[in-house]
């Protein structure tokens, strides 16, 4: 196994990350944003077709309820695959390519989705989409992380969350358009639309730098943090003597593997950050799948459900955008916490009520504080509790467990809807399920805020050796480049 063992590389190593940390936000890196970001937009809307083309489906189909539920949990069971695989794929091939890649696939079995001939068909095309769906989610978010300065990584990643989320309200507001002229084929076509931004990303996007690092490709990291990284008034470039040092990078050619995200560092941190993702998913798909049907059943009529449901889910997108600024403020634990459980008491509330404004509001809200800031919140953590080796596996897996929830609710409330069961039983259900999670959160996150990707990381070792972690402001010590080489010559002898 080849071994970089050079202290100039080091040094190359944390003035890169360094500059690219510390850069104020160009116009280039609002092209690069703005290209992922409309992937990942389009990634939400497909993945949310489901809830606007089930009525649909079901007349044309004569499904069951629980034929209907199985093709709502085919999604997820593809997308489970796609994340869990995506991440560990994109630790290994970089982070561009399998992002375009992700694009293509899910927008090429949408068309076969469009001309679908019975119901096994659209299963099966639904199933082979969510590969692309979810391993999209899996390489986009830690693709942002990487490249982003640092004190926009929480606002952007969010940011991008919301976006995603715009694609539930987008459509439901098409469905209202286009589906009672067009039928809910027309949705798949327009879900084929990520064909075009996935050739962009393949001609313009540049790879991540902390992956070109990793992998020892420096004279193409140094290009394109040569173009990105501008110095800013309030950041400078030069990192300061207190701030602690990235950690080094040792072998060229270490991978991320899943066993890494349940090391002693991160194994409380991971299982916590799994169940709340399945918490999340199944919050989150649950709603935007069966909200329709639910309020249809209460006797709105099905555009008027189209409409309401884009309202509430939307209320979702504003919750994803604030949270980015007071996430930094707060720090992600209590905004995850606080926001999970008061989701869980406007869940019981809403349950309770019939009157139109009522509905519309305690919807809002709930959706607001658990789609919104908890979930977007929630992505934000799972980009920064691994090292760059693992980071995008951490993340496609963390992904991946949102999808078991995905996978699993709708089925359950198919059962629900089945037995004949009382609405507020579906809003008992996502009350528990927001209230587990604020808990999770609470007790078992480690706190991320104020801190780079790497000190992250520096101070996750600390803890599980039992020292203290480097000292972030009065520190007399030795200046950073030189302890990132010191860390980096004791892991090479075996010490570290």
């Amino acid at each position: 196994m080849f071994v970089i063992n050079d202290r100039s590389t080091v040094h190359t190593q944390a003035d890169l990350l360094s500059r690219l940390d510390r850069s104020r936000f160009t116009r280039r890196h609002a092209v690069i944003y703005g290209t992922a970001l409309s992937g990942h937009f389009l990634d939400g809307f497909v993945i949310n077709l489901t809830g606007v083309i089930l009525p649909g489906v079901i007349g044309d189909y004569h499904l069951s309820s629980r034929q209907a539920g199985f093709l709502s949990s085919a999604l997820f069971l593809g997308m489970l695959v796609g994340a869990a695989a995506a991440g560990l794929i994109s630790d290994r091939l970089g982070r561009k390519f399998p992002l375009a890649v992700c694009l293509l696939v899910f927008a090429a079995f949408s068309l076969l989705a469009a001309f679908s001939w019975n119901y096994s068909s659209l299963v099966t095309a639904r199933v082979c989409q969510g590969v692309g769906l979810g391993a999209e989610i899996a390489v986009v978010l830690p693709y942002i992380a990487e490249f982003v300065p640092s004190r926009h990584r929480a606002p952007l990643v969010t940011a991008a969350t919301a976006a995603w989320l715009i694609g539930v309200p987008v459509a439901a507001l098409v469905g209202t358009a286009v589906v009672p002229s067009l039928t809910w084929r027309a949705m798949f076509v327009i879900g084929a639309l990520p064909v075009v931004v996935g050739v962009v990303m393949m001609a313009k996007l540049p790879e991540s730098v902390r992956y070109l690092v990793r992998t020892g490709k420096h004279e193409a990291a140094r290009e394109i943090v040569g173009r990105l990284a501008v110095p800013s008034a309030d950041a400078p470039i030069s990192r300061p003597a207190h701030e602690p040092p990235a950690p080094p990078v040792a072998r060229r050619n270490a991978m991320g593997s899943v066993r890494d995200l349940v090391d002693r560092r991160h194994l409380r941190y991971t299982v916590s950050l799994w169940f709340m993702e399945v918490c999340a998913g199944s919050f989150l798909y649950g709603l935007s799948i069966w909200l329709p049907s639910i309020l249809e059943k209460k006797g709105v009529s099905l555009v008027g459900s189209f409409t309401y449901t884009a309202v509430i889910t939307g209320a979702g997108v504003l919750g994803a955008v604030i949270a980015g600024h007071i996430v930094n403020r707060v720090g992600r634990r209590a905004t995850m916490g606080v926001s999970f459980l008061l989701s869980a008491l406007l869940c019981l509330w809403w349950g309770g009520v019939s009157t139109t404004a009522a509905v519309l509001v305690l919807g809002s809200l709930a959706t607001f504080f658990g789609s919104g800031f908890a979930g977007s919140t929630l992505f934000v953590y799972a980009s920064e509790l691994y090292p760059t080796v693992s980071r995008a596996t951490g993340l496609g897996w963390a992904a991946a467990w949102q999808k078991v929830g995905g996978l699993i609710i709708p089925t359950v409330i198919g059962w629900v809807i089945a037995a004949h069961s009382s609405s507020f039983l579906f809003f008992v259900l996502f009350a528990v399920i927001s209230a587990l999670a604020g808990i999770s959160a609470l007790v078992s996150t480690f706190e991320t805020r104020g801190k780079t990707i790497e000190q992250i990381t520096v101070a996750l070792d600390a803890r599980v050796n039992g020292v203290r972690a480097p000292r972030t402001a009065g520190s007399t010590r030795q200046s950073p480049t030189t302890e990132f080489s010191s860390q980096y010559e004791k892991e090479q002898a075996g010490e570290g």
